[in-house]
């Protein structure tokens, strides 16, 4: 696909290894002004690496990136600003006792074009100003004096796209943006990026969802394994023509969804009401039957409840009244209100808990694959008084890598 215009951003020849792993090959991508960009893949095809090295996180092993066809290094997330360029994290760089101004703010070296010296006082009501005429000019809902801790997943990623915005980001990278957002929050950030895009801002949007990619981006570029396969013109495109070129084979995405059989009540959820330490309640005598070979989807927009109703299931958030029923094969029911996860372990549950905020609740980012594994099984019988297995965690990590494909250099990987 040819366009006489010049790219914003040009990556040529971009490759970039850790270890065994290549993360990406000969990289090729074309990144214009007031369009906004998918960049598409399948899990470890090496879109969020790509875009680190644009935005300073890594700095690639070999190849060359342009801005506005100048030749550029960028060695450092400071570098990516100087250029325009700021990138919005799946995993937000948040201070949680910081207000959202002063998270903004935080490590600017100007304010208003001034160079701020050293051990200055900030001026939080100019700050708090700007935010909001950034927030009016693009249809945010922040509240500048916030704190972090009180906001949801939604709210937290907003400070982020308004803090690179402040810094003066006129192209912005969003790594899997709406992974924990609901639908309707997901539709209220595509507003703000269509508003971003009439602005003449630049939108790179990593993910592999096709239907975000039909209804937001202009452009879709695909890579595979590490390697650029092609920039589509959205509109032109179709689903099953992306989905062939991400995995490069005929794919059928018709989901067959059979019924499912020999069905059994396994948890029951009775008359439950979960209430905050400030008496306000969030679930409010909630009662439903999960079965035996069933997927139950929970739905509501943020704050909803659906946060407190699953921690409150493992174990994890202090219940008001009511009763969270383990169901057996032959019937038998466990009563898990007031037990701790490591009491529904030893009663013999088979329960798991994937968190919303998957690296800052769910895993020890400073702990390698086969230790995060070891977190569940460290206090079983098996292991020496004194001593860990570290046989058995270690296989099941090396197990997931291989039947879930995924890309890292090993177990030991953090």
């Amino acid at each position: 696909m040819q366009d006489s215009r010049t790219p914003a951003v040009s990556m040529r020849n971009i490759t970039k290894t850790f270890g065994s792993i290549v993360a990406n090959k000969n990289v090729d991508l074309d990144i214009y002004r007031g369009e906004i960009l998918s960049l598409l893949g399948e899990n470890g095809s090496g879109k969020t690496t790509l875009m680190n090295m644009l935005s300073g996180i890594y700095y690639p092993d070999e190849g060359e990136i342009f801005i506005d066809g100048k030749p550029v290094q960028i060695s450092s997330p400071k570098d990516a600003y100087d250029y325009g360029i700021g990138m919005i994290h799946q995993h937000f760089k948040l201070v949680n006792v910081f207000t959202a101004a002063q998270n903004i703010v935080l490590g600017i070296g100007e304010h208003e074009g001034k160079k701020v010296p050293r051990w200055s006082k900030l001026d939080m009501e100019s700050a708090s100003k700007k935010i909001r005429e950034i927030c009016d000019a693009y249809g945010f809902d922040v509240d500048p004096d916030q704190k972090v801790y009180d906001m949801s997943v939604s709210q937290k990623q907003t400070v982020e796209i308004v803090k690179v915005l402040y810094k003066g980001a006129d192209i912005l990278i969003l790594d899997e943006p709406t992974a924990v957002l609901t639908p309707q929050e997901t539709e209220k950030l595509f507003n703000v990026l269509r508003n971003m895009r009439a602005d003449g801002k630049t939108v790179v949007i990593i993910t592999h969802k096709l239907h975000e990619v039909e209804e937001i981006s202009d452009k879709v570029a695909i890579l595979r394994k590490g390697e650029y396969i092609g920039t589509l013109i959205t509109k032109e495109t179709n689903a099953q023509e992306m989905t062939n070129m991400m995995v490069g084979r005929e794919v059928q995405l018709n989901i067959d969804r059979p019924e499912p059989k020999n069905v059994k009540p396994r948890l029951e959820i009775k008359d439950l009401t979960v209430k905050t330490e400030d008496g306000i309640t969030k679930l409010d005598n909630v009662s439903f039957t999960a079965n035996t070979g069933e997927v139950l989807g929970i739905a509501g927009i943020s704050g909803c409840g659906q946060k407190e109703l699953l921690e409150a299931i493992a174990g994890l958030q202090p219940i008001d009244h009511g009763e969270i029923l383990y169901v057996e094969d032959d019937g038998t029911e466990t009563n898990l209100v007031g037990m701790d996860p490591l009491e529904i372990d030893t009663k013999g549950v088979s329960l798991a808990f994937v968190p919303e905020d998957r690296l800052g609740m769910g895993l020890v980012a400073n702990m390698n694959l086969a230790d995060n594994m070891m977190l569940r099984s460290f206090r079983r019988k098996g292991s020496l008084a004194g001593f860990t297995d570290r046989k058995t965690p270690r296989d099941l990590a090396q197990k997931v890598i291989d039947e879930l494909e995924v890309v890292t250099p090993g177990v030991r990987s953090q």
